[in-house]
């Protein structure tokens, strides 16, 4: 499968790049980060953008954007422009092919009141990001053609260029809330899982088979690699006033049987993996 990966620079993109690439043929890009063998070229730039999907793709996975919750609260602009009239300019552009469209979502659609969220519970976000989140959806969604919108949690992992996750855990003390409840995914599970969904066509939820807090996931990691942090138990509230971080996203699908690693196996394999590098002369 031919296959254009916007955002294959970021952190799940570069995740998705790395898993994909040896059983398809994909065409990554980047933005600010340049990074040897990925397309340069920016949302915003309509033609460019245009232009490059253009090349005859059978699949565009977007999984480019403005990621960041804080970011997009400061700049609700750049946030539509990059999650929302980007999705915009996609489906002009592969309007007359037979190209189709896979957009990452978030589980940030969602106020996290609910105990557990399907694909067929409404959205109620609580902050910018997940409302660029929610018109993304509905551009793509509305339009029909096929596309299709997968959601997914909290992932957590190593990743090539941008291991935005890890980072979490480069100062002495790591905080992480005791308040935050979610079905983490093992991110190196999500390019098979998308492998084995993208021939549906709608809305998918995607998530790892384990509830935890964010607390017992980052320590879980900080003890897993002998991270030399010490991660310490917070309340929500205490960390972030603002923007507003629901407080258990929990999603499961109606749609299919898939699941991503429980925590402890995922976390073996990060140990094993970094084993393996520190191995490694």
């Amino acid at each position: 499968m031919k296959i254009l990966l916007l955002g294959a620079s970021g952190y799940v993109g570069g995740a998705l790049w790395r898993g994909l690439s040896p059983h398809h043929t994909v065409v990554g890009t980047c933005s600010q980060r340049t990074v040897p063998g990925l397309v340069k070229v920016d949302l915003r730039d309509e033609a460019a953008l245009s232009a490059l999907v253009g090349q005859g793709f059978d699949l565009v996975i977007h999984a480019a954007g403005l990621v960041d919750l804080a970011s997009a609260e400061a700049q609700p602009a750049l946030a539509h422009a990059l999650n929302v009239h980007s999705v915009q300019v996609l489906l002009t552009a592969v309007r007359h092919t037979r190209t189709k469209i896979l957009l990452l979502s978030s589980d940030n659609v969602f106020d996290g009141t609910g105990d557990v969220y399907t694909e067929e519970d409404p959205r109620a976000p609580v902050n910018v990001y997940g409302r660029t989140k929610c018109a993304a959806e509905d551009v793509l969604l509305s339009h029909g053609g096929g596309h299709l919108v997968v959601r997914i949690p909290l992932v957590y992992g190593r990743s090539p260029w941008a291991d935005r996750f890890m980072a979490r855990f480069s100062a002495a003390v790591t905080r992480a809330q005791t308040d935050v409840v979610c079905a983490p995914l093992y991110l190196p599970s999500l390019a098979p899982a998308l492998e084995e969904l993208w021939d549906h066509r709608g809305l998918l939820h995607v998530a790892g088979a384990e509830v935890v807090t964010r607390y017992e996931l980052m320590s879980g990691v900080a003890e897993a690699l002998r991270l030399p942090t010490r991660v310490v138990p917070v309340r929500n509230d205490d960390v972030f006033t603002s923007p507003r971080r629901p407080e258990r996203l929990v999603l499961r699908s109606v749609h299919h049987g898939f699941l991503g690693p429980d925590v402890e196996t995922a976390l073996a394999d990060m140990a094993k993996a970094k084993g393996s590098t520190e191995e490694t002369p």
